[in-house]
């Protein structure tokens, strides 16, 4: 006998939506954060940063002449020891425009710009390097004294972090100027602030007075300020909605960012010596001087020579006061102390005693 009841079948359960996921919700807000895409207007503001066609060598010639120009200024601005020269010089000075394009066509994924842009930065690192050196050569010997560089120069030739944190952010600012016409006005105090030309006609400068070690931190903080501002403003503009929207070039851009991420991270690590360096040497005085005043108040420092080598603090002193000095191990002691590690001291005294004498 056949059974005619209906089959009994579970009840089925609906497949959840993949909104209603959690993994679900977080790729919502993601696609939702994916920024539109950049307005014709801006799209344009960026593709005009290169020439390209007939457009390219009247381009190229301006830009060599500026940067030459630019150079020169740096460079007799440098060795007169003026600031207000310099930055005549960063305002005159073209690198911004290639470096922005780089990380234009990092974004983009254009590989045509990418090499254009790259060129033309070699160029200009060429030119401006060569002028500082020719500078050198017609006024550098006549100008400073190698043993104490106008303050200009040795400013630039001992690169630190905060020298990064101020490019990361001029480049994030030039990234977000670039695409709206409206804020180009403001590029100009971009420059100003990362200072490209005067660190490469330093690096000039001291090379050619056989400073190789000041030269190779010089250029050292060009490259800092190069990868950094690259990678800031390729990160802005791709905020701003200019990306590839093929896979291949996806895919090209994350490699890209990451190259950029390296290099960033690479020049970052000699910084943070420096800036290891000056925070200990900071310290190193800082102990001295607090040493001299607990050791004996009425003693003055005429001059202070004070460095870490090897762990060891090496200080001479040249002091000043009244009467003889207390023991002077009593003020190694002091030092070591407050320094925190073993010390070297050499000290010369000067015996600062009044005489008044009367006479009839």
């Amino acid at each position: 006998m056949a059974d005619d009841r209906a089959p009994v079948s579970s009840p089925s359960v609906p497949d959840e939506p993949i909104e209603m996921t959690s993994l679900g919700t977080i790729a919502g807000w993601i696609g939702r954060l994916e920024p539109a895409d950049p307005d014709a207007d801006a799209v344009a503001a960026v593709e005009e940063l290169l020439p390209t066609g007939d457009d390219t060598w009247p381009y190229l010639r301006r830009f060599a002449a500026l940067t030459a120009l630019s150079a020169s200024i740096a460079a007799f601005g440098l060795l007169a020891n003026s600031g207000a020269v310099v930055i005549g010089a960063m305002l005159v000075a073209p690198l911004m425009t290639p470096i922005i394009g780089v990380s234009a066509a990092t974004v983009t994924a254009d590989n045509r710009r990418l090499v254009r842009a790259l060129l033309i930065i070699v160029l200009g690192t060429v030119i401006a390097f060569v002028v500082g050196w020719f500078v050198s050569v017609i006024a550098g010997g006549r100008v400073i004294d190698v043993q104490s560089l106008p303050t200009e120069i040795r400013g630039r030739t001992f690169p630190g972090l905060l020298d990064l944190g101020i490019a990361i952010t001029a480049g994030a600012a030039a990234g977000y100027i670039q695409p709206r016409r409206s804020a180009i006005s403001a590029l100009p105090g971009v420059g100003i602030a990362v200072a490209l030309v005067p660190p490469l006609a330093t690096a000039g400068i001291t090379f050619e007075l056989g400073l190789t070690g000041d030269s190779r931190n010089a250029f050292l903080l060009y490259l800092t300020n190069l990868a950094a501002i690259v990678f800031a403003a390729a990160l802005v503009l791709l905020a701003s909605g200019f990306r590839p929207h093929d896979q291949s070039g996806k895919r090209a851009l994350r490699i890209r960012l990451a190259t950029t991420l390296i290099a960033v991270v690479i020049v970052a690590i000699p910084l943070s010596l420096h800036t290891r360096s000056v925070i200990r040497d900071l310290r190193l005085d800082s102990a001295v001087v607090a040493a001299v005043e607990s050791w004996d108040p009425e003693i003055e420092i005429l001059n202070q020579n004070a460095d870490v080598v090897d762990g060891r603090a090496e200080v001479d002193l040249l002091l000043v006061g009244r009467g003889d000095p207390r023991p002077v191990f009593q003020l190694a002691e002091g030092i070591g102390e407050r320094f925190g590690g073993p010390v070297n001291l050499r000290v010369r005294y000067q015996s600062n005693e009044l005489f008044v004498v009367s006479t009839r």
